[in-house]
């Protein structure tokens, strides 16, 4: 006998699906089961969609900040979301007490480490290059290997201050001495300008925010289509994410990226992603 059976739930290509557990685990997923036995039986009658747990790789999560967070299962596990990734809210100062917090969540947590030890709690976090200690962020990633998955660089004016895009040259060094871990870049106003940015990347990055409506975003404010810098990364196998936000997402930048998918260009190289 089952715990709990769902049963005429429907999958994303609208077929039914039966799924079974039992002390908490998934134990039979099939378009019926002949044993429908259970405490408690739940009939969708395919009216209801259902499907793995989802993942969110651009979240902030640390409750210690006063700024950009929400606390893990509020954004994971309770809206179906069950592994996260906090995406450099902090640095080498606090992500070990981070870590500890996440581990009561029942949501999955990993984390970017960002490149200032500071993390993004001074907004300009990457305007005084002093932030960033190569040996302190080595250090936390050999100390927390299975919760460090990429570093985070943060490659916008009101961050770099007049550093231009030379924080992200001292990322790529760290990449290269942490077994090539991937580095999320956030993208904001210039300089950097998106070019330099983009030609410093290859398949191992994530460029995020990448549907923001600022001038230095993916789109040509004057031809209104994707810039050729953008392109050549997409071919190079740079990941683009969305990473929302208020400043962070633009619906026209979507719409006309979302129109790109006809480019016989995108056509050809969309299975990088």
């Amino acid at each position: 006998m089952f715990d709990i059976l769902i049963k005429n739930a429907k999958t994303v290509d609208g077929n039914n699906l039966c799924v079974a557990i039992k002390q908490g685990k998934i134990v039979a997923v099939a378009p019926s089961i002949q044993n429908e036995k259970a405490e408690k039986i739940v009939d969708l009658k395919s009216k209801r969609f259902i499907s793995a747990g989802w993942i969110d790789d651009h979240v902030h999560c640390d409750n210690d900040m006063p700024i950009y967070y929400d606390s893990p299962d509020e954004i994971g596990i309770k809206k179906g979301v069950t592994t996260i990734i906090d995406a450099g809210s902090t640095g080498a100062d606090t992500i070990q007490e981070f870590y500890q917090h996440t581990r009561s969540a029942k949501t999955n947590v990993y984390a970017l480490i960002n490149i200032s030890k500071t993390g993004i709690i001074a907004q300009n976090e990457l305007a005084n290059m002093k932030n960033i200690q190569k040996e302190l962020v080595k250090q936390c990633v050999e100390a927390l290997p299975h919760f460090i998955l990429g570093l985070k660089a943060r490659m916008s004016k009101t961050v770099v201050g007049d550093n231009n895009y030379i924080p992200l040259e001292i990322a790529k060094e760290l990449q290269a001495e942490l077994h090539d871990l991937p580095i999320m870049v956030h993208i904001g106003s210039n300089p950097p300008e998106l070019n330099e940015v983009l030609e410093r990347l290859d398949k191992r990055d994530v460029l995020t925010h990448c549907f923001n409506g600022k001038e230095n975003g993916i789109i040509n404010q004057t031809t209104q289509t994707i810039k050729e810098c953008a392109w050549d990364a997409y071919k190079r196998g740079v990941r683009f994410d969305i990473g929302h936000g208020t400043d962070s997402f633009n619906f026209k930048t979507a719409s006309l990226a979302k129109k790109s998918r006809h480019d016989p260009v995108f056509l050809k190289y969309r299975y990088l992603l």
